[in-house]
C-alpha cells in the first residue's frame, strides 16, 4: 500500500494559510507505520488538480486530498476528481440530508443551491460523515485506485481522518507494521540520533521529529519482537528524559509531576510575553497545579508586582541574572507558590546592545527553597527565541522535580 497526499487551495501556495493538515496527516500516518510516498500542493484549478492526480497515482495506489469541498465557486476538488475518474457527480440523498441539517443549525430558511451542491458526489463514491462542518468527505475506489477527499478546515479534517479514514487505511495494510513513539525531553534531535544509532538494527527504522524542548522518536518495524527490543533499549538509554506514554507534551508532564507532589506553580515572564503560561493552561486540568503568572514587560511592572529592585534595573538592567533571580523569588513569595519560573531576555529583532545580543535570555527556576538561574544564548528569529526559552524553562523545572523525587 502506497499513499500520496494532495493538499488543494490557492491560500496554501500564497502563504496566507499554513498547511497544518500536511503535518497532521504525516504524523498520524507515521504513527501507524505508513510513510507517504509524496505530498503535493496545488491551486484550486481543475487542470492542476487533475495533473496532480496523474502524478500522485503514478506513484501510489491511495491518495488523500484536503480542501476544495465547500460551497463556494472555487471549491473544485470533487468535479476535478470526478473528471479524472471519468464519472459524473450525483446528488446523494443521505449526503443532502446531512448538508441540509447542518445549514439549519446555522441559518433559518431554505438552504441555497450552492450549499446543496456539497451533497453531490462522484458516481460510485461513499459519503464520509462530517460532524464539524457542512461538506461530507468522500471515499471512492475505482480501477484499482482509492481516493479519500477531506475538507480543508483542520477542525473538520482531523476528526474525520482519525475516526473514519484511518481505520479504512489500516484495514488495507497487507503487511502489518508495528510502531512505537517515544517523546524525549531536554535532548536535541542530533544528540538523540547519535546516541540511538548504535542500538538500531536494519529491521527497525527510526524517524525523528524535533520541536523546542522535545524530540519525538518514531520506531517502526514489521517485526514486533525486534521493535519491542529496540524500543526498550531506547527507553533505558534516555531514561528520565522519556515522557510517560500517556503524556503528549512537555507542559503536560511538568503539570503531572507538580500535581503528583501536590505543588503549585507560578510564572513571571518578560521576553516570552505569557507563552509559558499559555502552554501550561492549554493542558486540561492545569488549575490543579498552576496558580497564574505575571506578564512583566515594563520595568515598572517588574518592580511593582515582582519586587525587582530599582537598583538592579539601574545597575545591571532587566536582562540580567540578578533580575531573573529577583523575578522568580518575587513571584514565588507573592503567589505563595511551591515552584516558580521567570524569564527575561532579548527576543529581537531589536533591543540588542554590544554586551547583550539578540537571543540572550536569563531563566530563573525555583523549587521550594532552591533557585537556579541560567544564562542562555538562543539562535533564530523572535518566535524561535521565545519558543526555545519556554522549552528550556519547563525542561529545567522538570529536571528539578525529578531530582527532588529521587
Amino acid at each position: 500500500m502506497e499513499v500520496a497526499l494532495l493538499c488543494i487551495g490557492d491560500e496554501l501556495l500564497k502563504g496566507s494559510t499554513v498547511n497544518t493538515n500536511l503535518a497532521f496527516l504525516g504524523e498520524k500516518l507515521l504513527e501507524n507505520g505508513i510513510i507517504p510516498k509524496l505530498s503535493l500542493e496545488v491551486p484550486d484549478r481543475d487542470a492542476d488538480i487533475r495533473g496532480a492526480l496523474d502524478y500522485a497515482f503514478s506513484r501510489a495506489d491511495i491518495v488523500l486530498t484536503s480542501g476544495g469541498l465547500g460551497p463556494t465557486a472555487d471549491d473544485l476538488t470533487k468535479s476535478a476528481v470526478a473528471n479524472w475518474f471519468g464519472v459524473p457527480l450525483i446528488r446523494r440523498p443521505e449526503a443532502e440530508h446531512a448538508v441540509q441539517e447542518y445549514w439549519h443549525k446555522l441559518h433559518s430558511g431554505t438552504a441555497p443551491v450552492h450549499w446543496i451542491r456539497q451533497a453531490e458526489l462522484p458516481e460510485g463514491a461513499e459519503a464520509i460523515p462530517n460532524g464539524y462542518g457542512s461538506a461530507p468527505g468522500i471515499h471512492l475506489e475505482r480501477n484499482g485506485k482509492t481516493i479519500f477527499l477531506m475538507p480543508g478546515p483542520p477542525s473538520e479534517l482531523q476528526p474525520m481522518f482519525t475516526d473514519s479514514i484511518l481505520p479504512l487505511l489500516k484495514a488495507k495494510q497487507t503487511d502489518r507494521v508495528y510502531t512505537d513513539l517515544l517523546r524525549i525531553a531536554g535532548i536535541g534531535e542530533s544528540e538523540v540520533e547519535d546516541l540511538l544509532e548504535p542500538h538500531l538494527i536494519p529491521e527497525v527504522s527510526a524517524a525523528y521529529c524535533a520541536q523546542p524542548g522535545l524530540v519525538r522518536l518514531f520506531l517502526t518495524s514489521k517485526n514486533e519482537a525486534l521493535l519491542k527490543r529496540v524500543a526498550s533499549d531506547a527507553r533505558e538509554l534516555f531514561r528520565a528524559n522519556v515522557l510517560p506514554a500517556d503524556v503528549t507534551s512537555l507542559p503536560e508532564d511538568v503539570l503531572r509531576l507538580l500535581e503528583a507532589k501536590k505543588l503549585m506553580l507560578a510564572t513571571a515572564e518578560s521576553c516570552t510575553g505569557g507563552m509559558i503560561s499559555e502552554q501550561i493552561t492549554a493542558v486540561p486540568g492545569s488549575s490543579n497545579a498552576f496558580l497564574g503568572g505575571v506578564n512583566s514587560y515594563a520595568n515598572e511592572i517588574k518592580m511593582r508586582f515582582l519586587g525587582v529592585s530599582e537598583e538592579t534595573l539601574r545597575t545591571v538592567g532587566a536582562v540580567s541574572r540578578e533580575c531573573a533571580e529577583e523575578m522568580v523569588n518575587g513571584i514565588a513569595d507573592r503567589a505563595k507558590a511551591d515552584a516558580a519560573i521567570s524569564v527575561t531576555g532579548i527576543a529581537g529583532p531589536g533591543g540588542a546592545t554590544p554586551g547583550k545580543p539578540v537571543g540572550l535570555v536569563y531563566i530563573g527556576v525555583r523549587l521550594h527553597t532552591k533557585t537556579v538561574v541560567l544564562e542562555c544564548h538562543f539562535r533564530g528569529g523572535r518566535d524561535q527565541v521565545r519558543e526555545r526559552t519556554a522549552a528550556k524553562a519547563l525542561n529545567t523545572l522538570r529536571a528539578m522535580l525529578l531530582e527532588s523525587a529521587e
